[in-house]
C-alpha cells in the first residue's frame, strides 16, 4: 500500500513534479490532424497539467503554445491564426508557431525591441500517422519514434477520438495489464 506522499509523487505529472519529468522525455499525442482545418486552425488540449492551445498556421505548419498570452493572460484559444504564428485577440501580440518567440507587438513604440525578450512557452510539434504529437522535455527532443504500425502503408488506418479518462495516468496504465481485458 503506498502512502498519500508515494501516490502523490507517482500520480502527479504537472510542471515540476517527478512523474511530470519523466513523462514530459517522451512525445505524446494531442490532436488528430485532419482536425485542424482553415475554417477550425486550432484547438485547446490539456496535457500533463498544462493548458495549451495546438494550431495550424495559414502556411500549414502546426504550433503548441501555452494557451493564456504572455502579456495579460487571455486564452489564445480566442486569437487570430496567420502566416508564421497565433495573434492574441487581447492586444494583437503575435507568436511564432515553432518557438512562440514574440514577433509582433502593435502599439509598442516604434523602435521598441520589447518584443524581442518575450516568449511564449512553446513545444515542438511533428505529424505521423494523422496524429499530432508533442513534445514537452528538454531539448534537445529525441526522434519520434516511427513504430511499424504508424509508418505502414498497406492498409487503412481508422483513427478514433475516445472521452478522457478522469483518473490518473496509474489507473489507466494499470488496467491494460488485466489480461482479462485483451
Amino acid at each position: 500500500m503506498l502512502t498519500k506522499e508515494e501516490n502523490e509523487r507517482l500520480t502527479r505529472v504537472g510542471p515540476g513534479t517527478p512523474g511530470g519529468a519523466l513523462l514530459r522525455r517522451y512525445w505524446h499525442p494531442i490532436a488528430i490532424a485532419s482536425e485542424l482545418t482553415a475554417e477550425k486552425p486550432k484547438q485547446r488540449v490539456r496535457i500533463l497539467g498544462e493548458d495549451l492551445v495546438v494550431f495550424r498556421d495559414a502556411d500549414g505548419n502546426y504550433g503548441c503554445l501555452a494557451e493564456h498570452c504572455a502579456h495579460r493572460g487571455v486564452s489564445l484559444y480566442y486569437g487570430f491564426v496567420e502566416e508564421c504564428g497565433i495573434r492574441c485577440a487581447y492586444h494583437g501580440w503575435k507568436y511564432a508557431t515553432a518557438d512562440g518567440q514574440c514577433l509582433e507587438q502593435p502599439f509598442e513604440p516604434v523602435g521598441s525591441t520589447y518584443k524581442d525578450r518575450i516568449q511564449q512557452p512553446a513545444y515542438p510539434v511533428q505529424k505521423l500517422a494523422g496524429l499530432l504529437f508533442v513534445y514537452m522535455g528538454p531539448q534537445p527532443a529525441p526522434l519520434l519514434p516511427r513504430w511499424d504500425v504508424m509508418v505502414r502503408e498497406d492498409g487503412v488506418r481508422k483513427i478514433e477520438m475516445r472521452p478522457p479518462l478522469d483518473c490518473n495516468w496509474v489507473q489507466a496504465e494499470e488496467n491494460t495489464a488485466d489480461t482479462v481485458h485483451t
